[in-house]
């Protein structure tokens, strides 16, 4: 990401005598996909702390030599690579999160948005029509699932120790479900938090190998089970202390939103908590990195799934609607996320 401007810069932008469209429609969108390049044709693989000329780094990849020259220049460009002379090397940005091994990867996060980028080919007749014809769960092969589950999972690792931390259960809590839980990962966090907790992962059955795989790595098998379930679908089971809903609520209609709640609240204990972690409309105030995010994330799940992203008013008229009696929002870090916990 292009961040660092100089003084004159700077002042040219803020005069608009730089044309704004000129770096959000050519320079932006094309360094989005030359990251997605670079890590698909694995030029990020070859890149380390040590120098290696784009020649070197052309021939590891079996790819032309100007086109990798063209690629990490672009890399240099945002931030993750240094070049000194003829040399590239990773810079500490790089090797955080475009290094396959690092534990802040986001490797997968960069090949799925890739991937889903293809889909806006057809946002005009989304937009024109107001409804996307085919949701992109109809697209999913074993593929789209890995890449999807894998990378909600480097995007989970960003924030998991914050989410968790703002969260209060009762010391007592017994039973969690985690609705749409994908990964497992915060579920896992929670029950080493709560020692009496107990979490169930409910989500289609493509990603229960991913979940286990999580459950398997923190030795959580005696306490986290994955079950596989459409549970916009399906009945939901009764008896939790807890419910999350994470990055779900944007995938869906009002709707769909209004009867998912109902459903919910039915499946709580008295005092039971649903937890929802989301993009929120309008919890940035005048940030326009936080709209930009909100803004966007709307954007592509109504092309994806005719979803949208909801203000905290919306979300607490829909709880208070469901029978839930209190409601409050969390700012997280990240511009644009928030929790919302609402209490039966």
């Amino acid at each position: 990401m292009i961040h660092r401007f100089n003084f004159i810069e700077k002042i040219l932008l803020n005069r608009n005598i730089i044309p704004h469209p000129l770096m959000d429609v050519a320079a932006n969108v094309g360094l989005a996909k030359a990251l997605g390049v670079a890590v698909k044709l694995k030029i990020t693989e070859q890149l380390d702390g040590t120098e290696k000329t784009a020649a070197q780094i052309a021939q590891a990849c079996a790819v032309s030599e100007k086109g990798t020259e063209i690629i990490l220049d672009c890399l240099e460009a945002m931030g993750y690579v240094d070049k000194n002379g003829n040399g590239y090397r990773f810079n500490k940005r790089g090797a955080k999160f475009l290094d396959r091994h690092s534990p802040d990867s986001f490797c997968y996060f960069i090949l799925f948005c890739d991937w889903a980028y293809q889909s806006f080919l057809t946002l005009e007749e989304t937009v024109v029509q107001g409804r996307q014809l085919r949701t992109n769960l109809e697209y999913f092969g074993e593929h789209e699932w890995e890449l999807f589950s894998r990378a909600m999972t480097e995007l989970a690792r960003t924030n998991l120790a914050e989410v968790v931390g703002k969260i209060r259960l009762p010391e007592k809590a017994s039973r969690l479900i985690d609705l749409g839980g994908s990964h497992g990962l915060y579920s896992i966090e929670l029950c080493k938090k709560y020692p009496t907790l107990s979490a169930e992962v409910v989500d289609f059955e493509p990603v229960r190998k991913y979940a286990n795989e999580n459950i398997e790595k923190y030795s959580m098998q005696n306490r986290v089970v994955f079950k596989a379930s459409d549970f916009m679908k399906e009945a939901i089971p009764t008896g939790y202390d807890a419910a999350l809903l994470f990055q779900i609520i944007h995938g869906n209609t009002t709707e769909a939103n209004r009867n998912l709640f109902r459903k919910i609240a039915a499946a709580l204990n008295p005092g039971g908590q649903l937890i929802i972690l989301e993009q929120v409309k309008g919890i940035g105030g005048d940030s326009q990195l936080s709209k930009a995010n909100t803004s966007f994330m709307a954007l592509n799940l109504f092309h994806q799934s005719s979803g949208n992203t909801y203000t905290f008013g919306e979300v607490s008229d829909w709880a208070k609607e469901a029978g839930f009696r209190r409601q409050q929002l969390k700012k997280l870090n990240a511009p644009g996320f928030g929790l919302i916990i609402c209490e039966k």
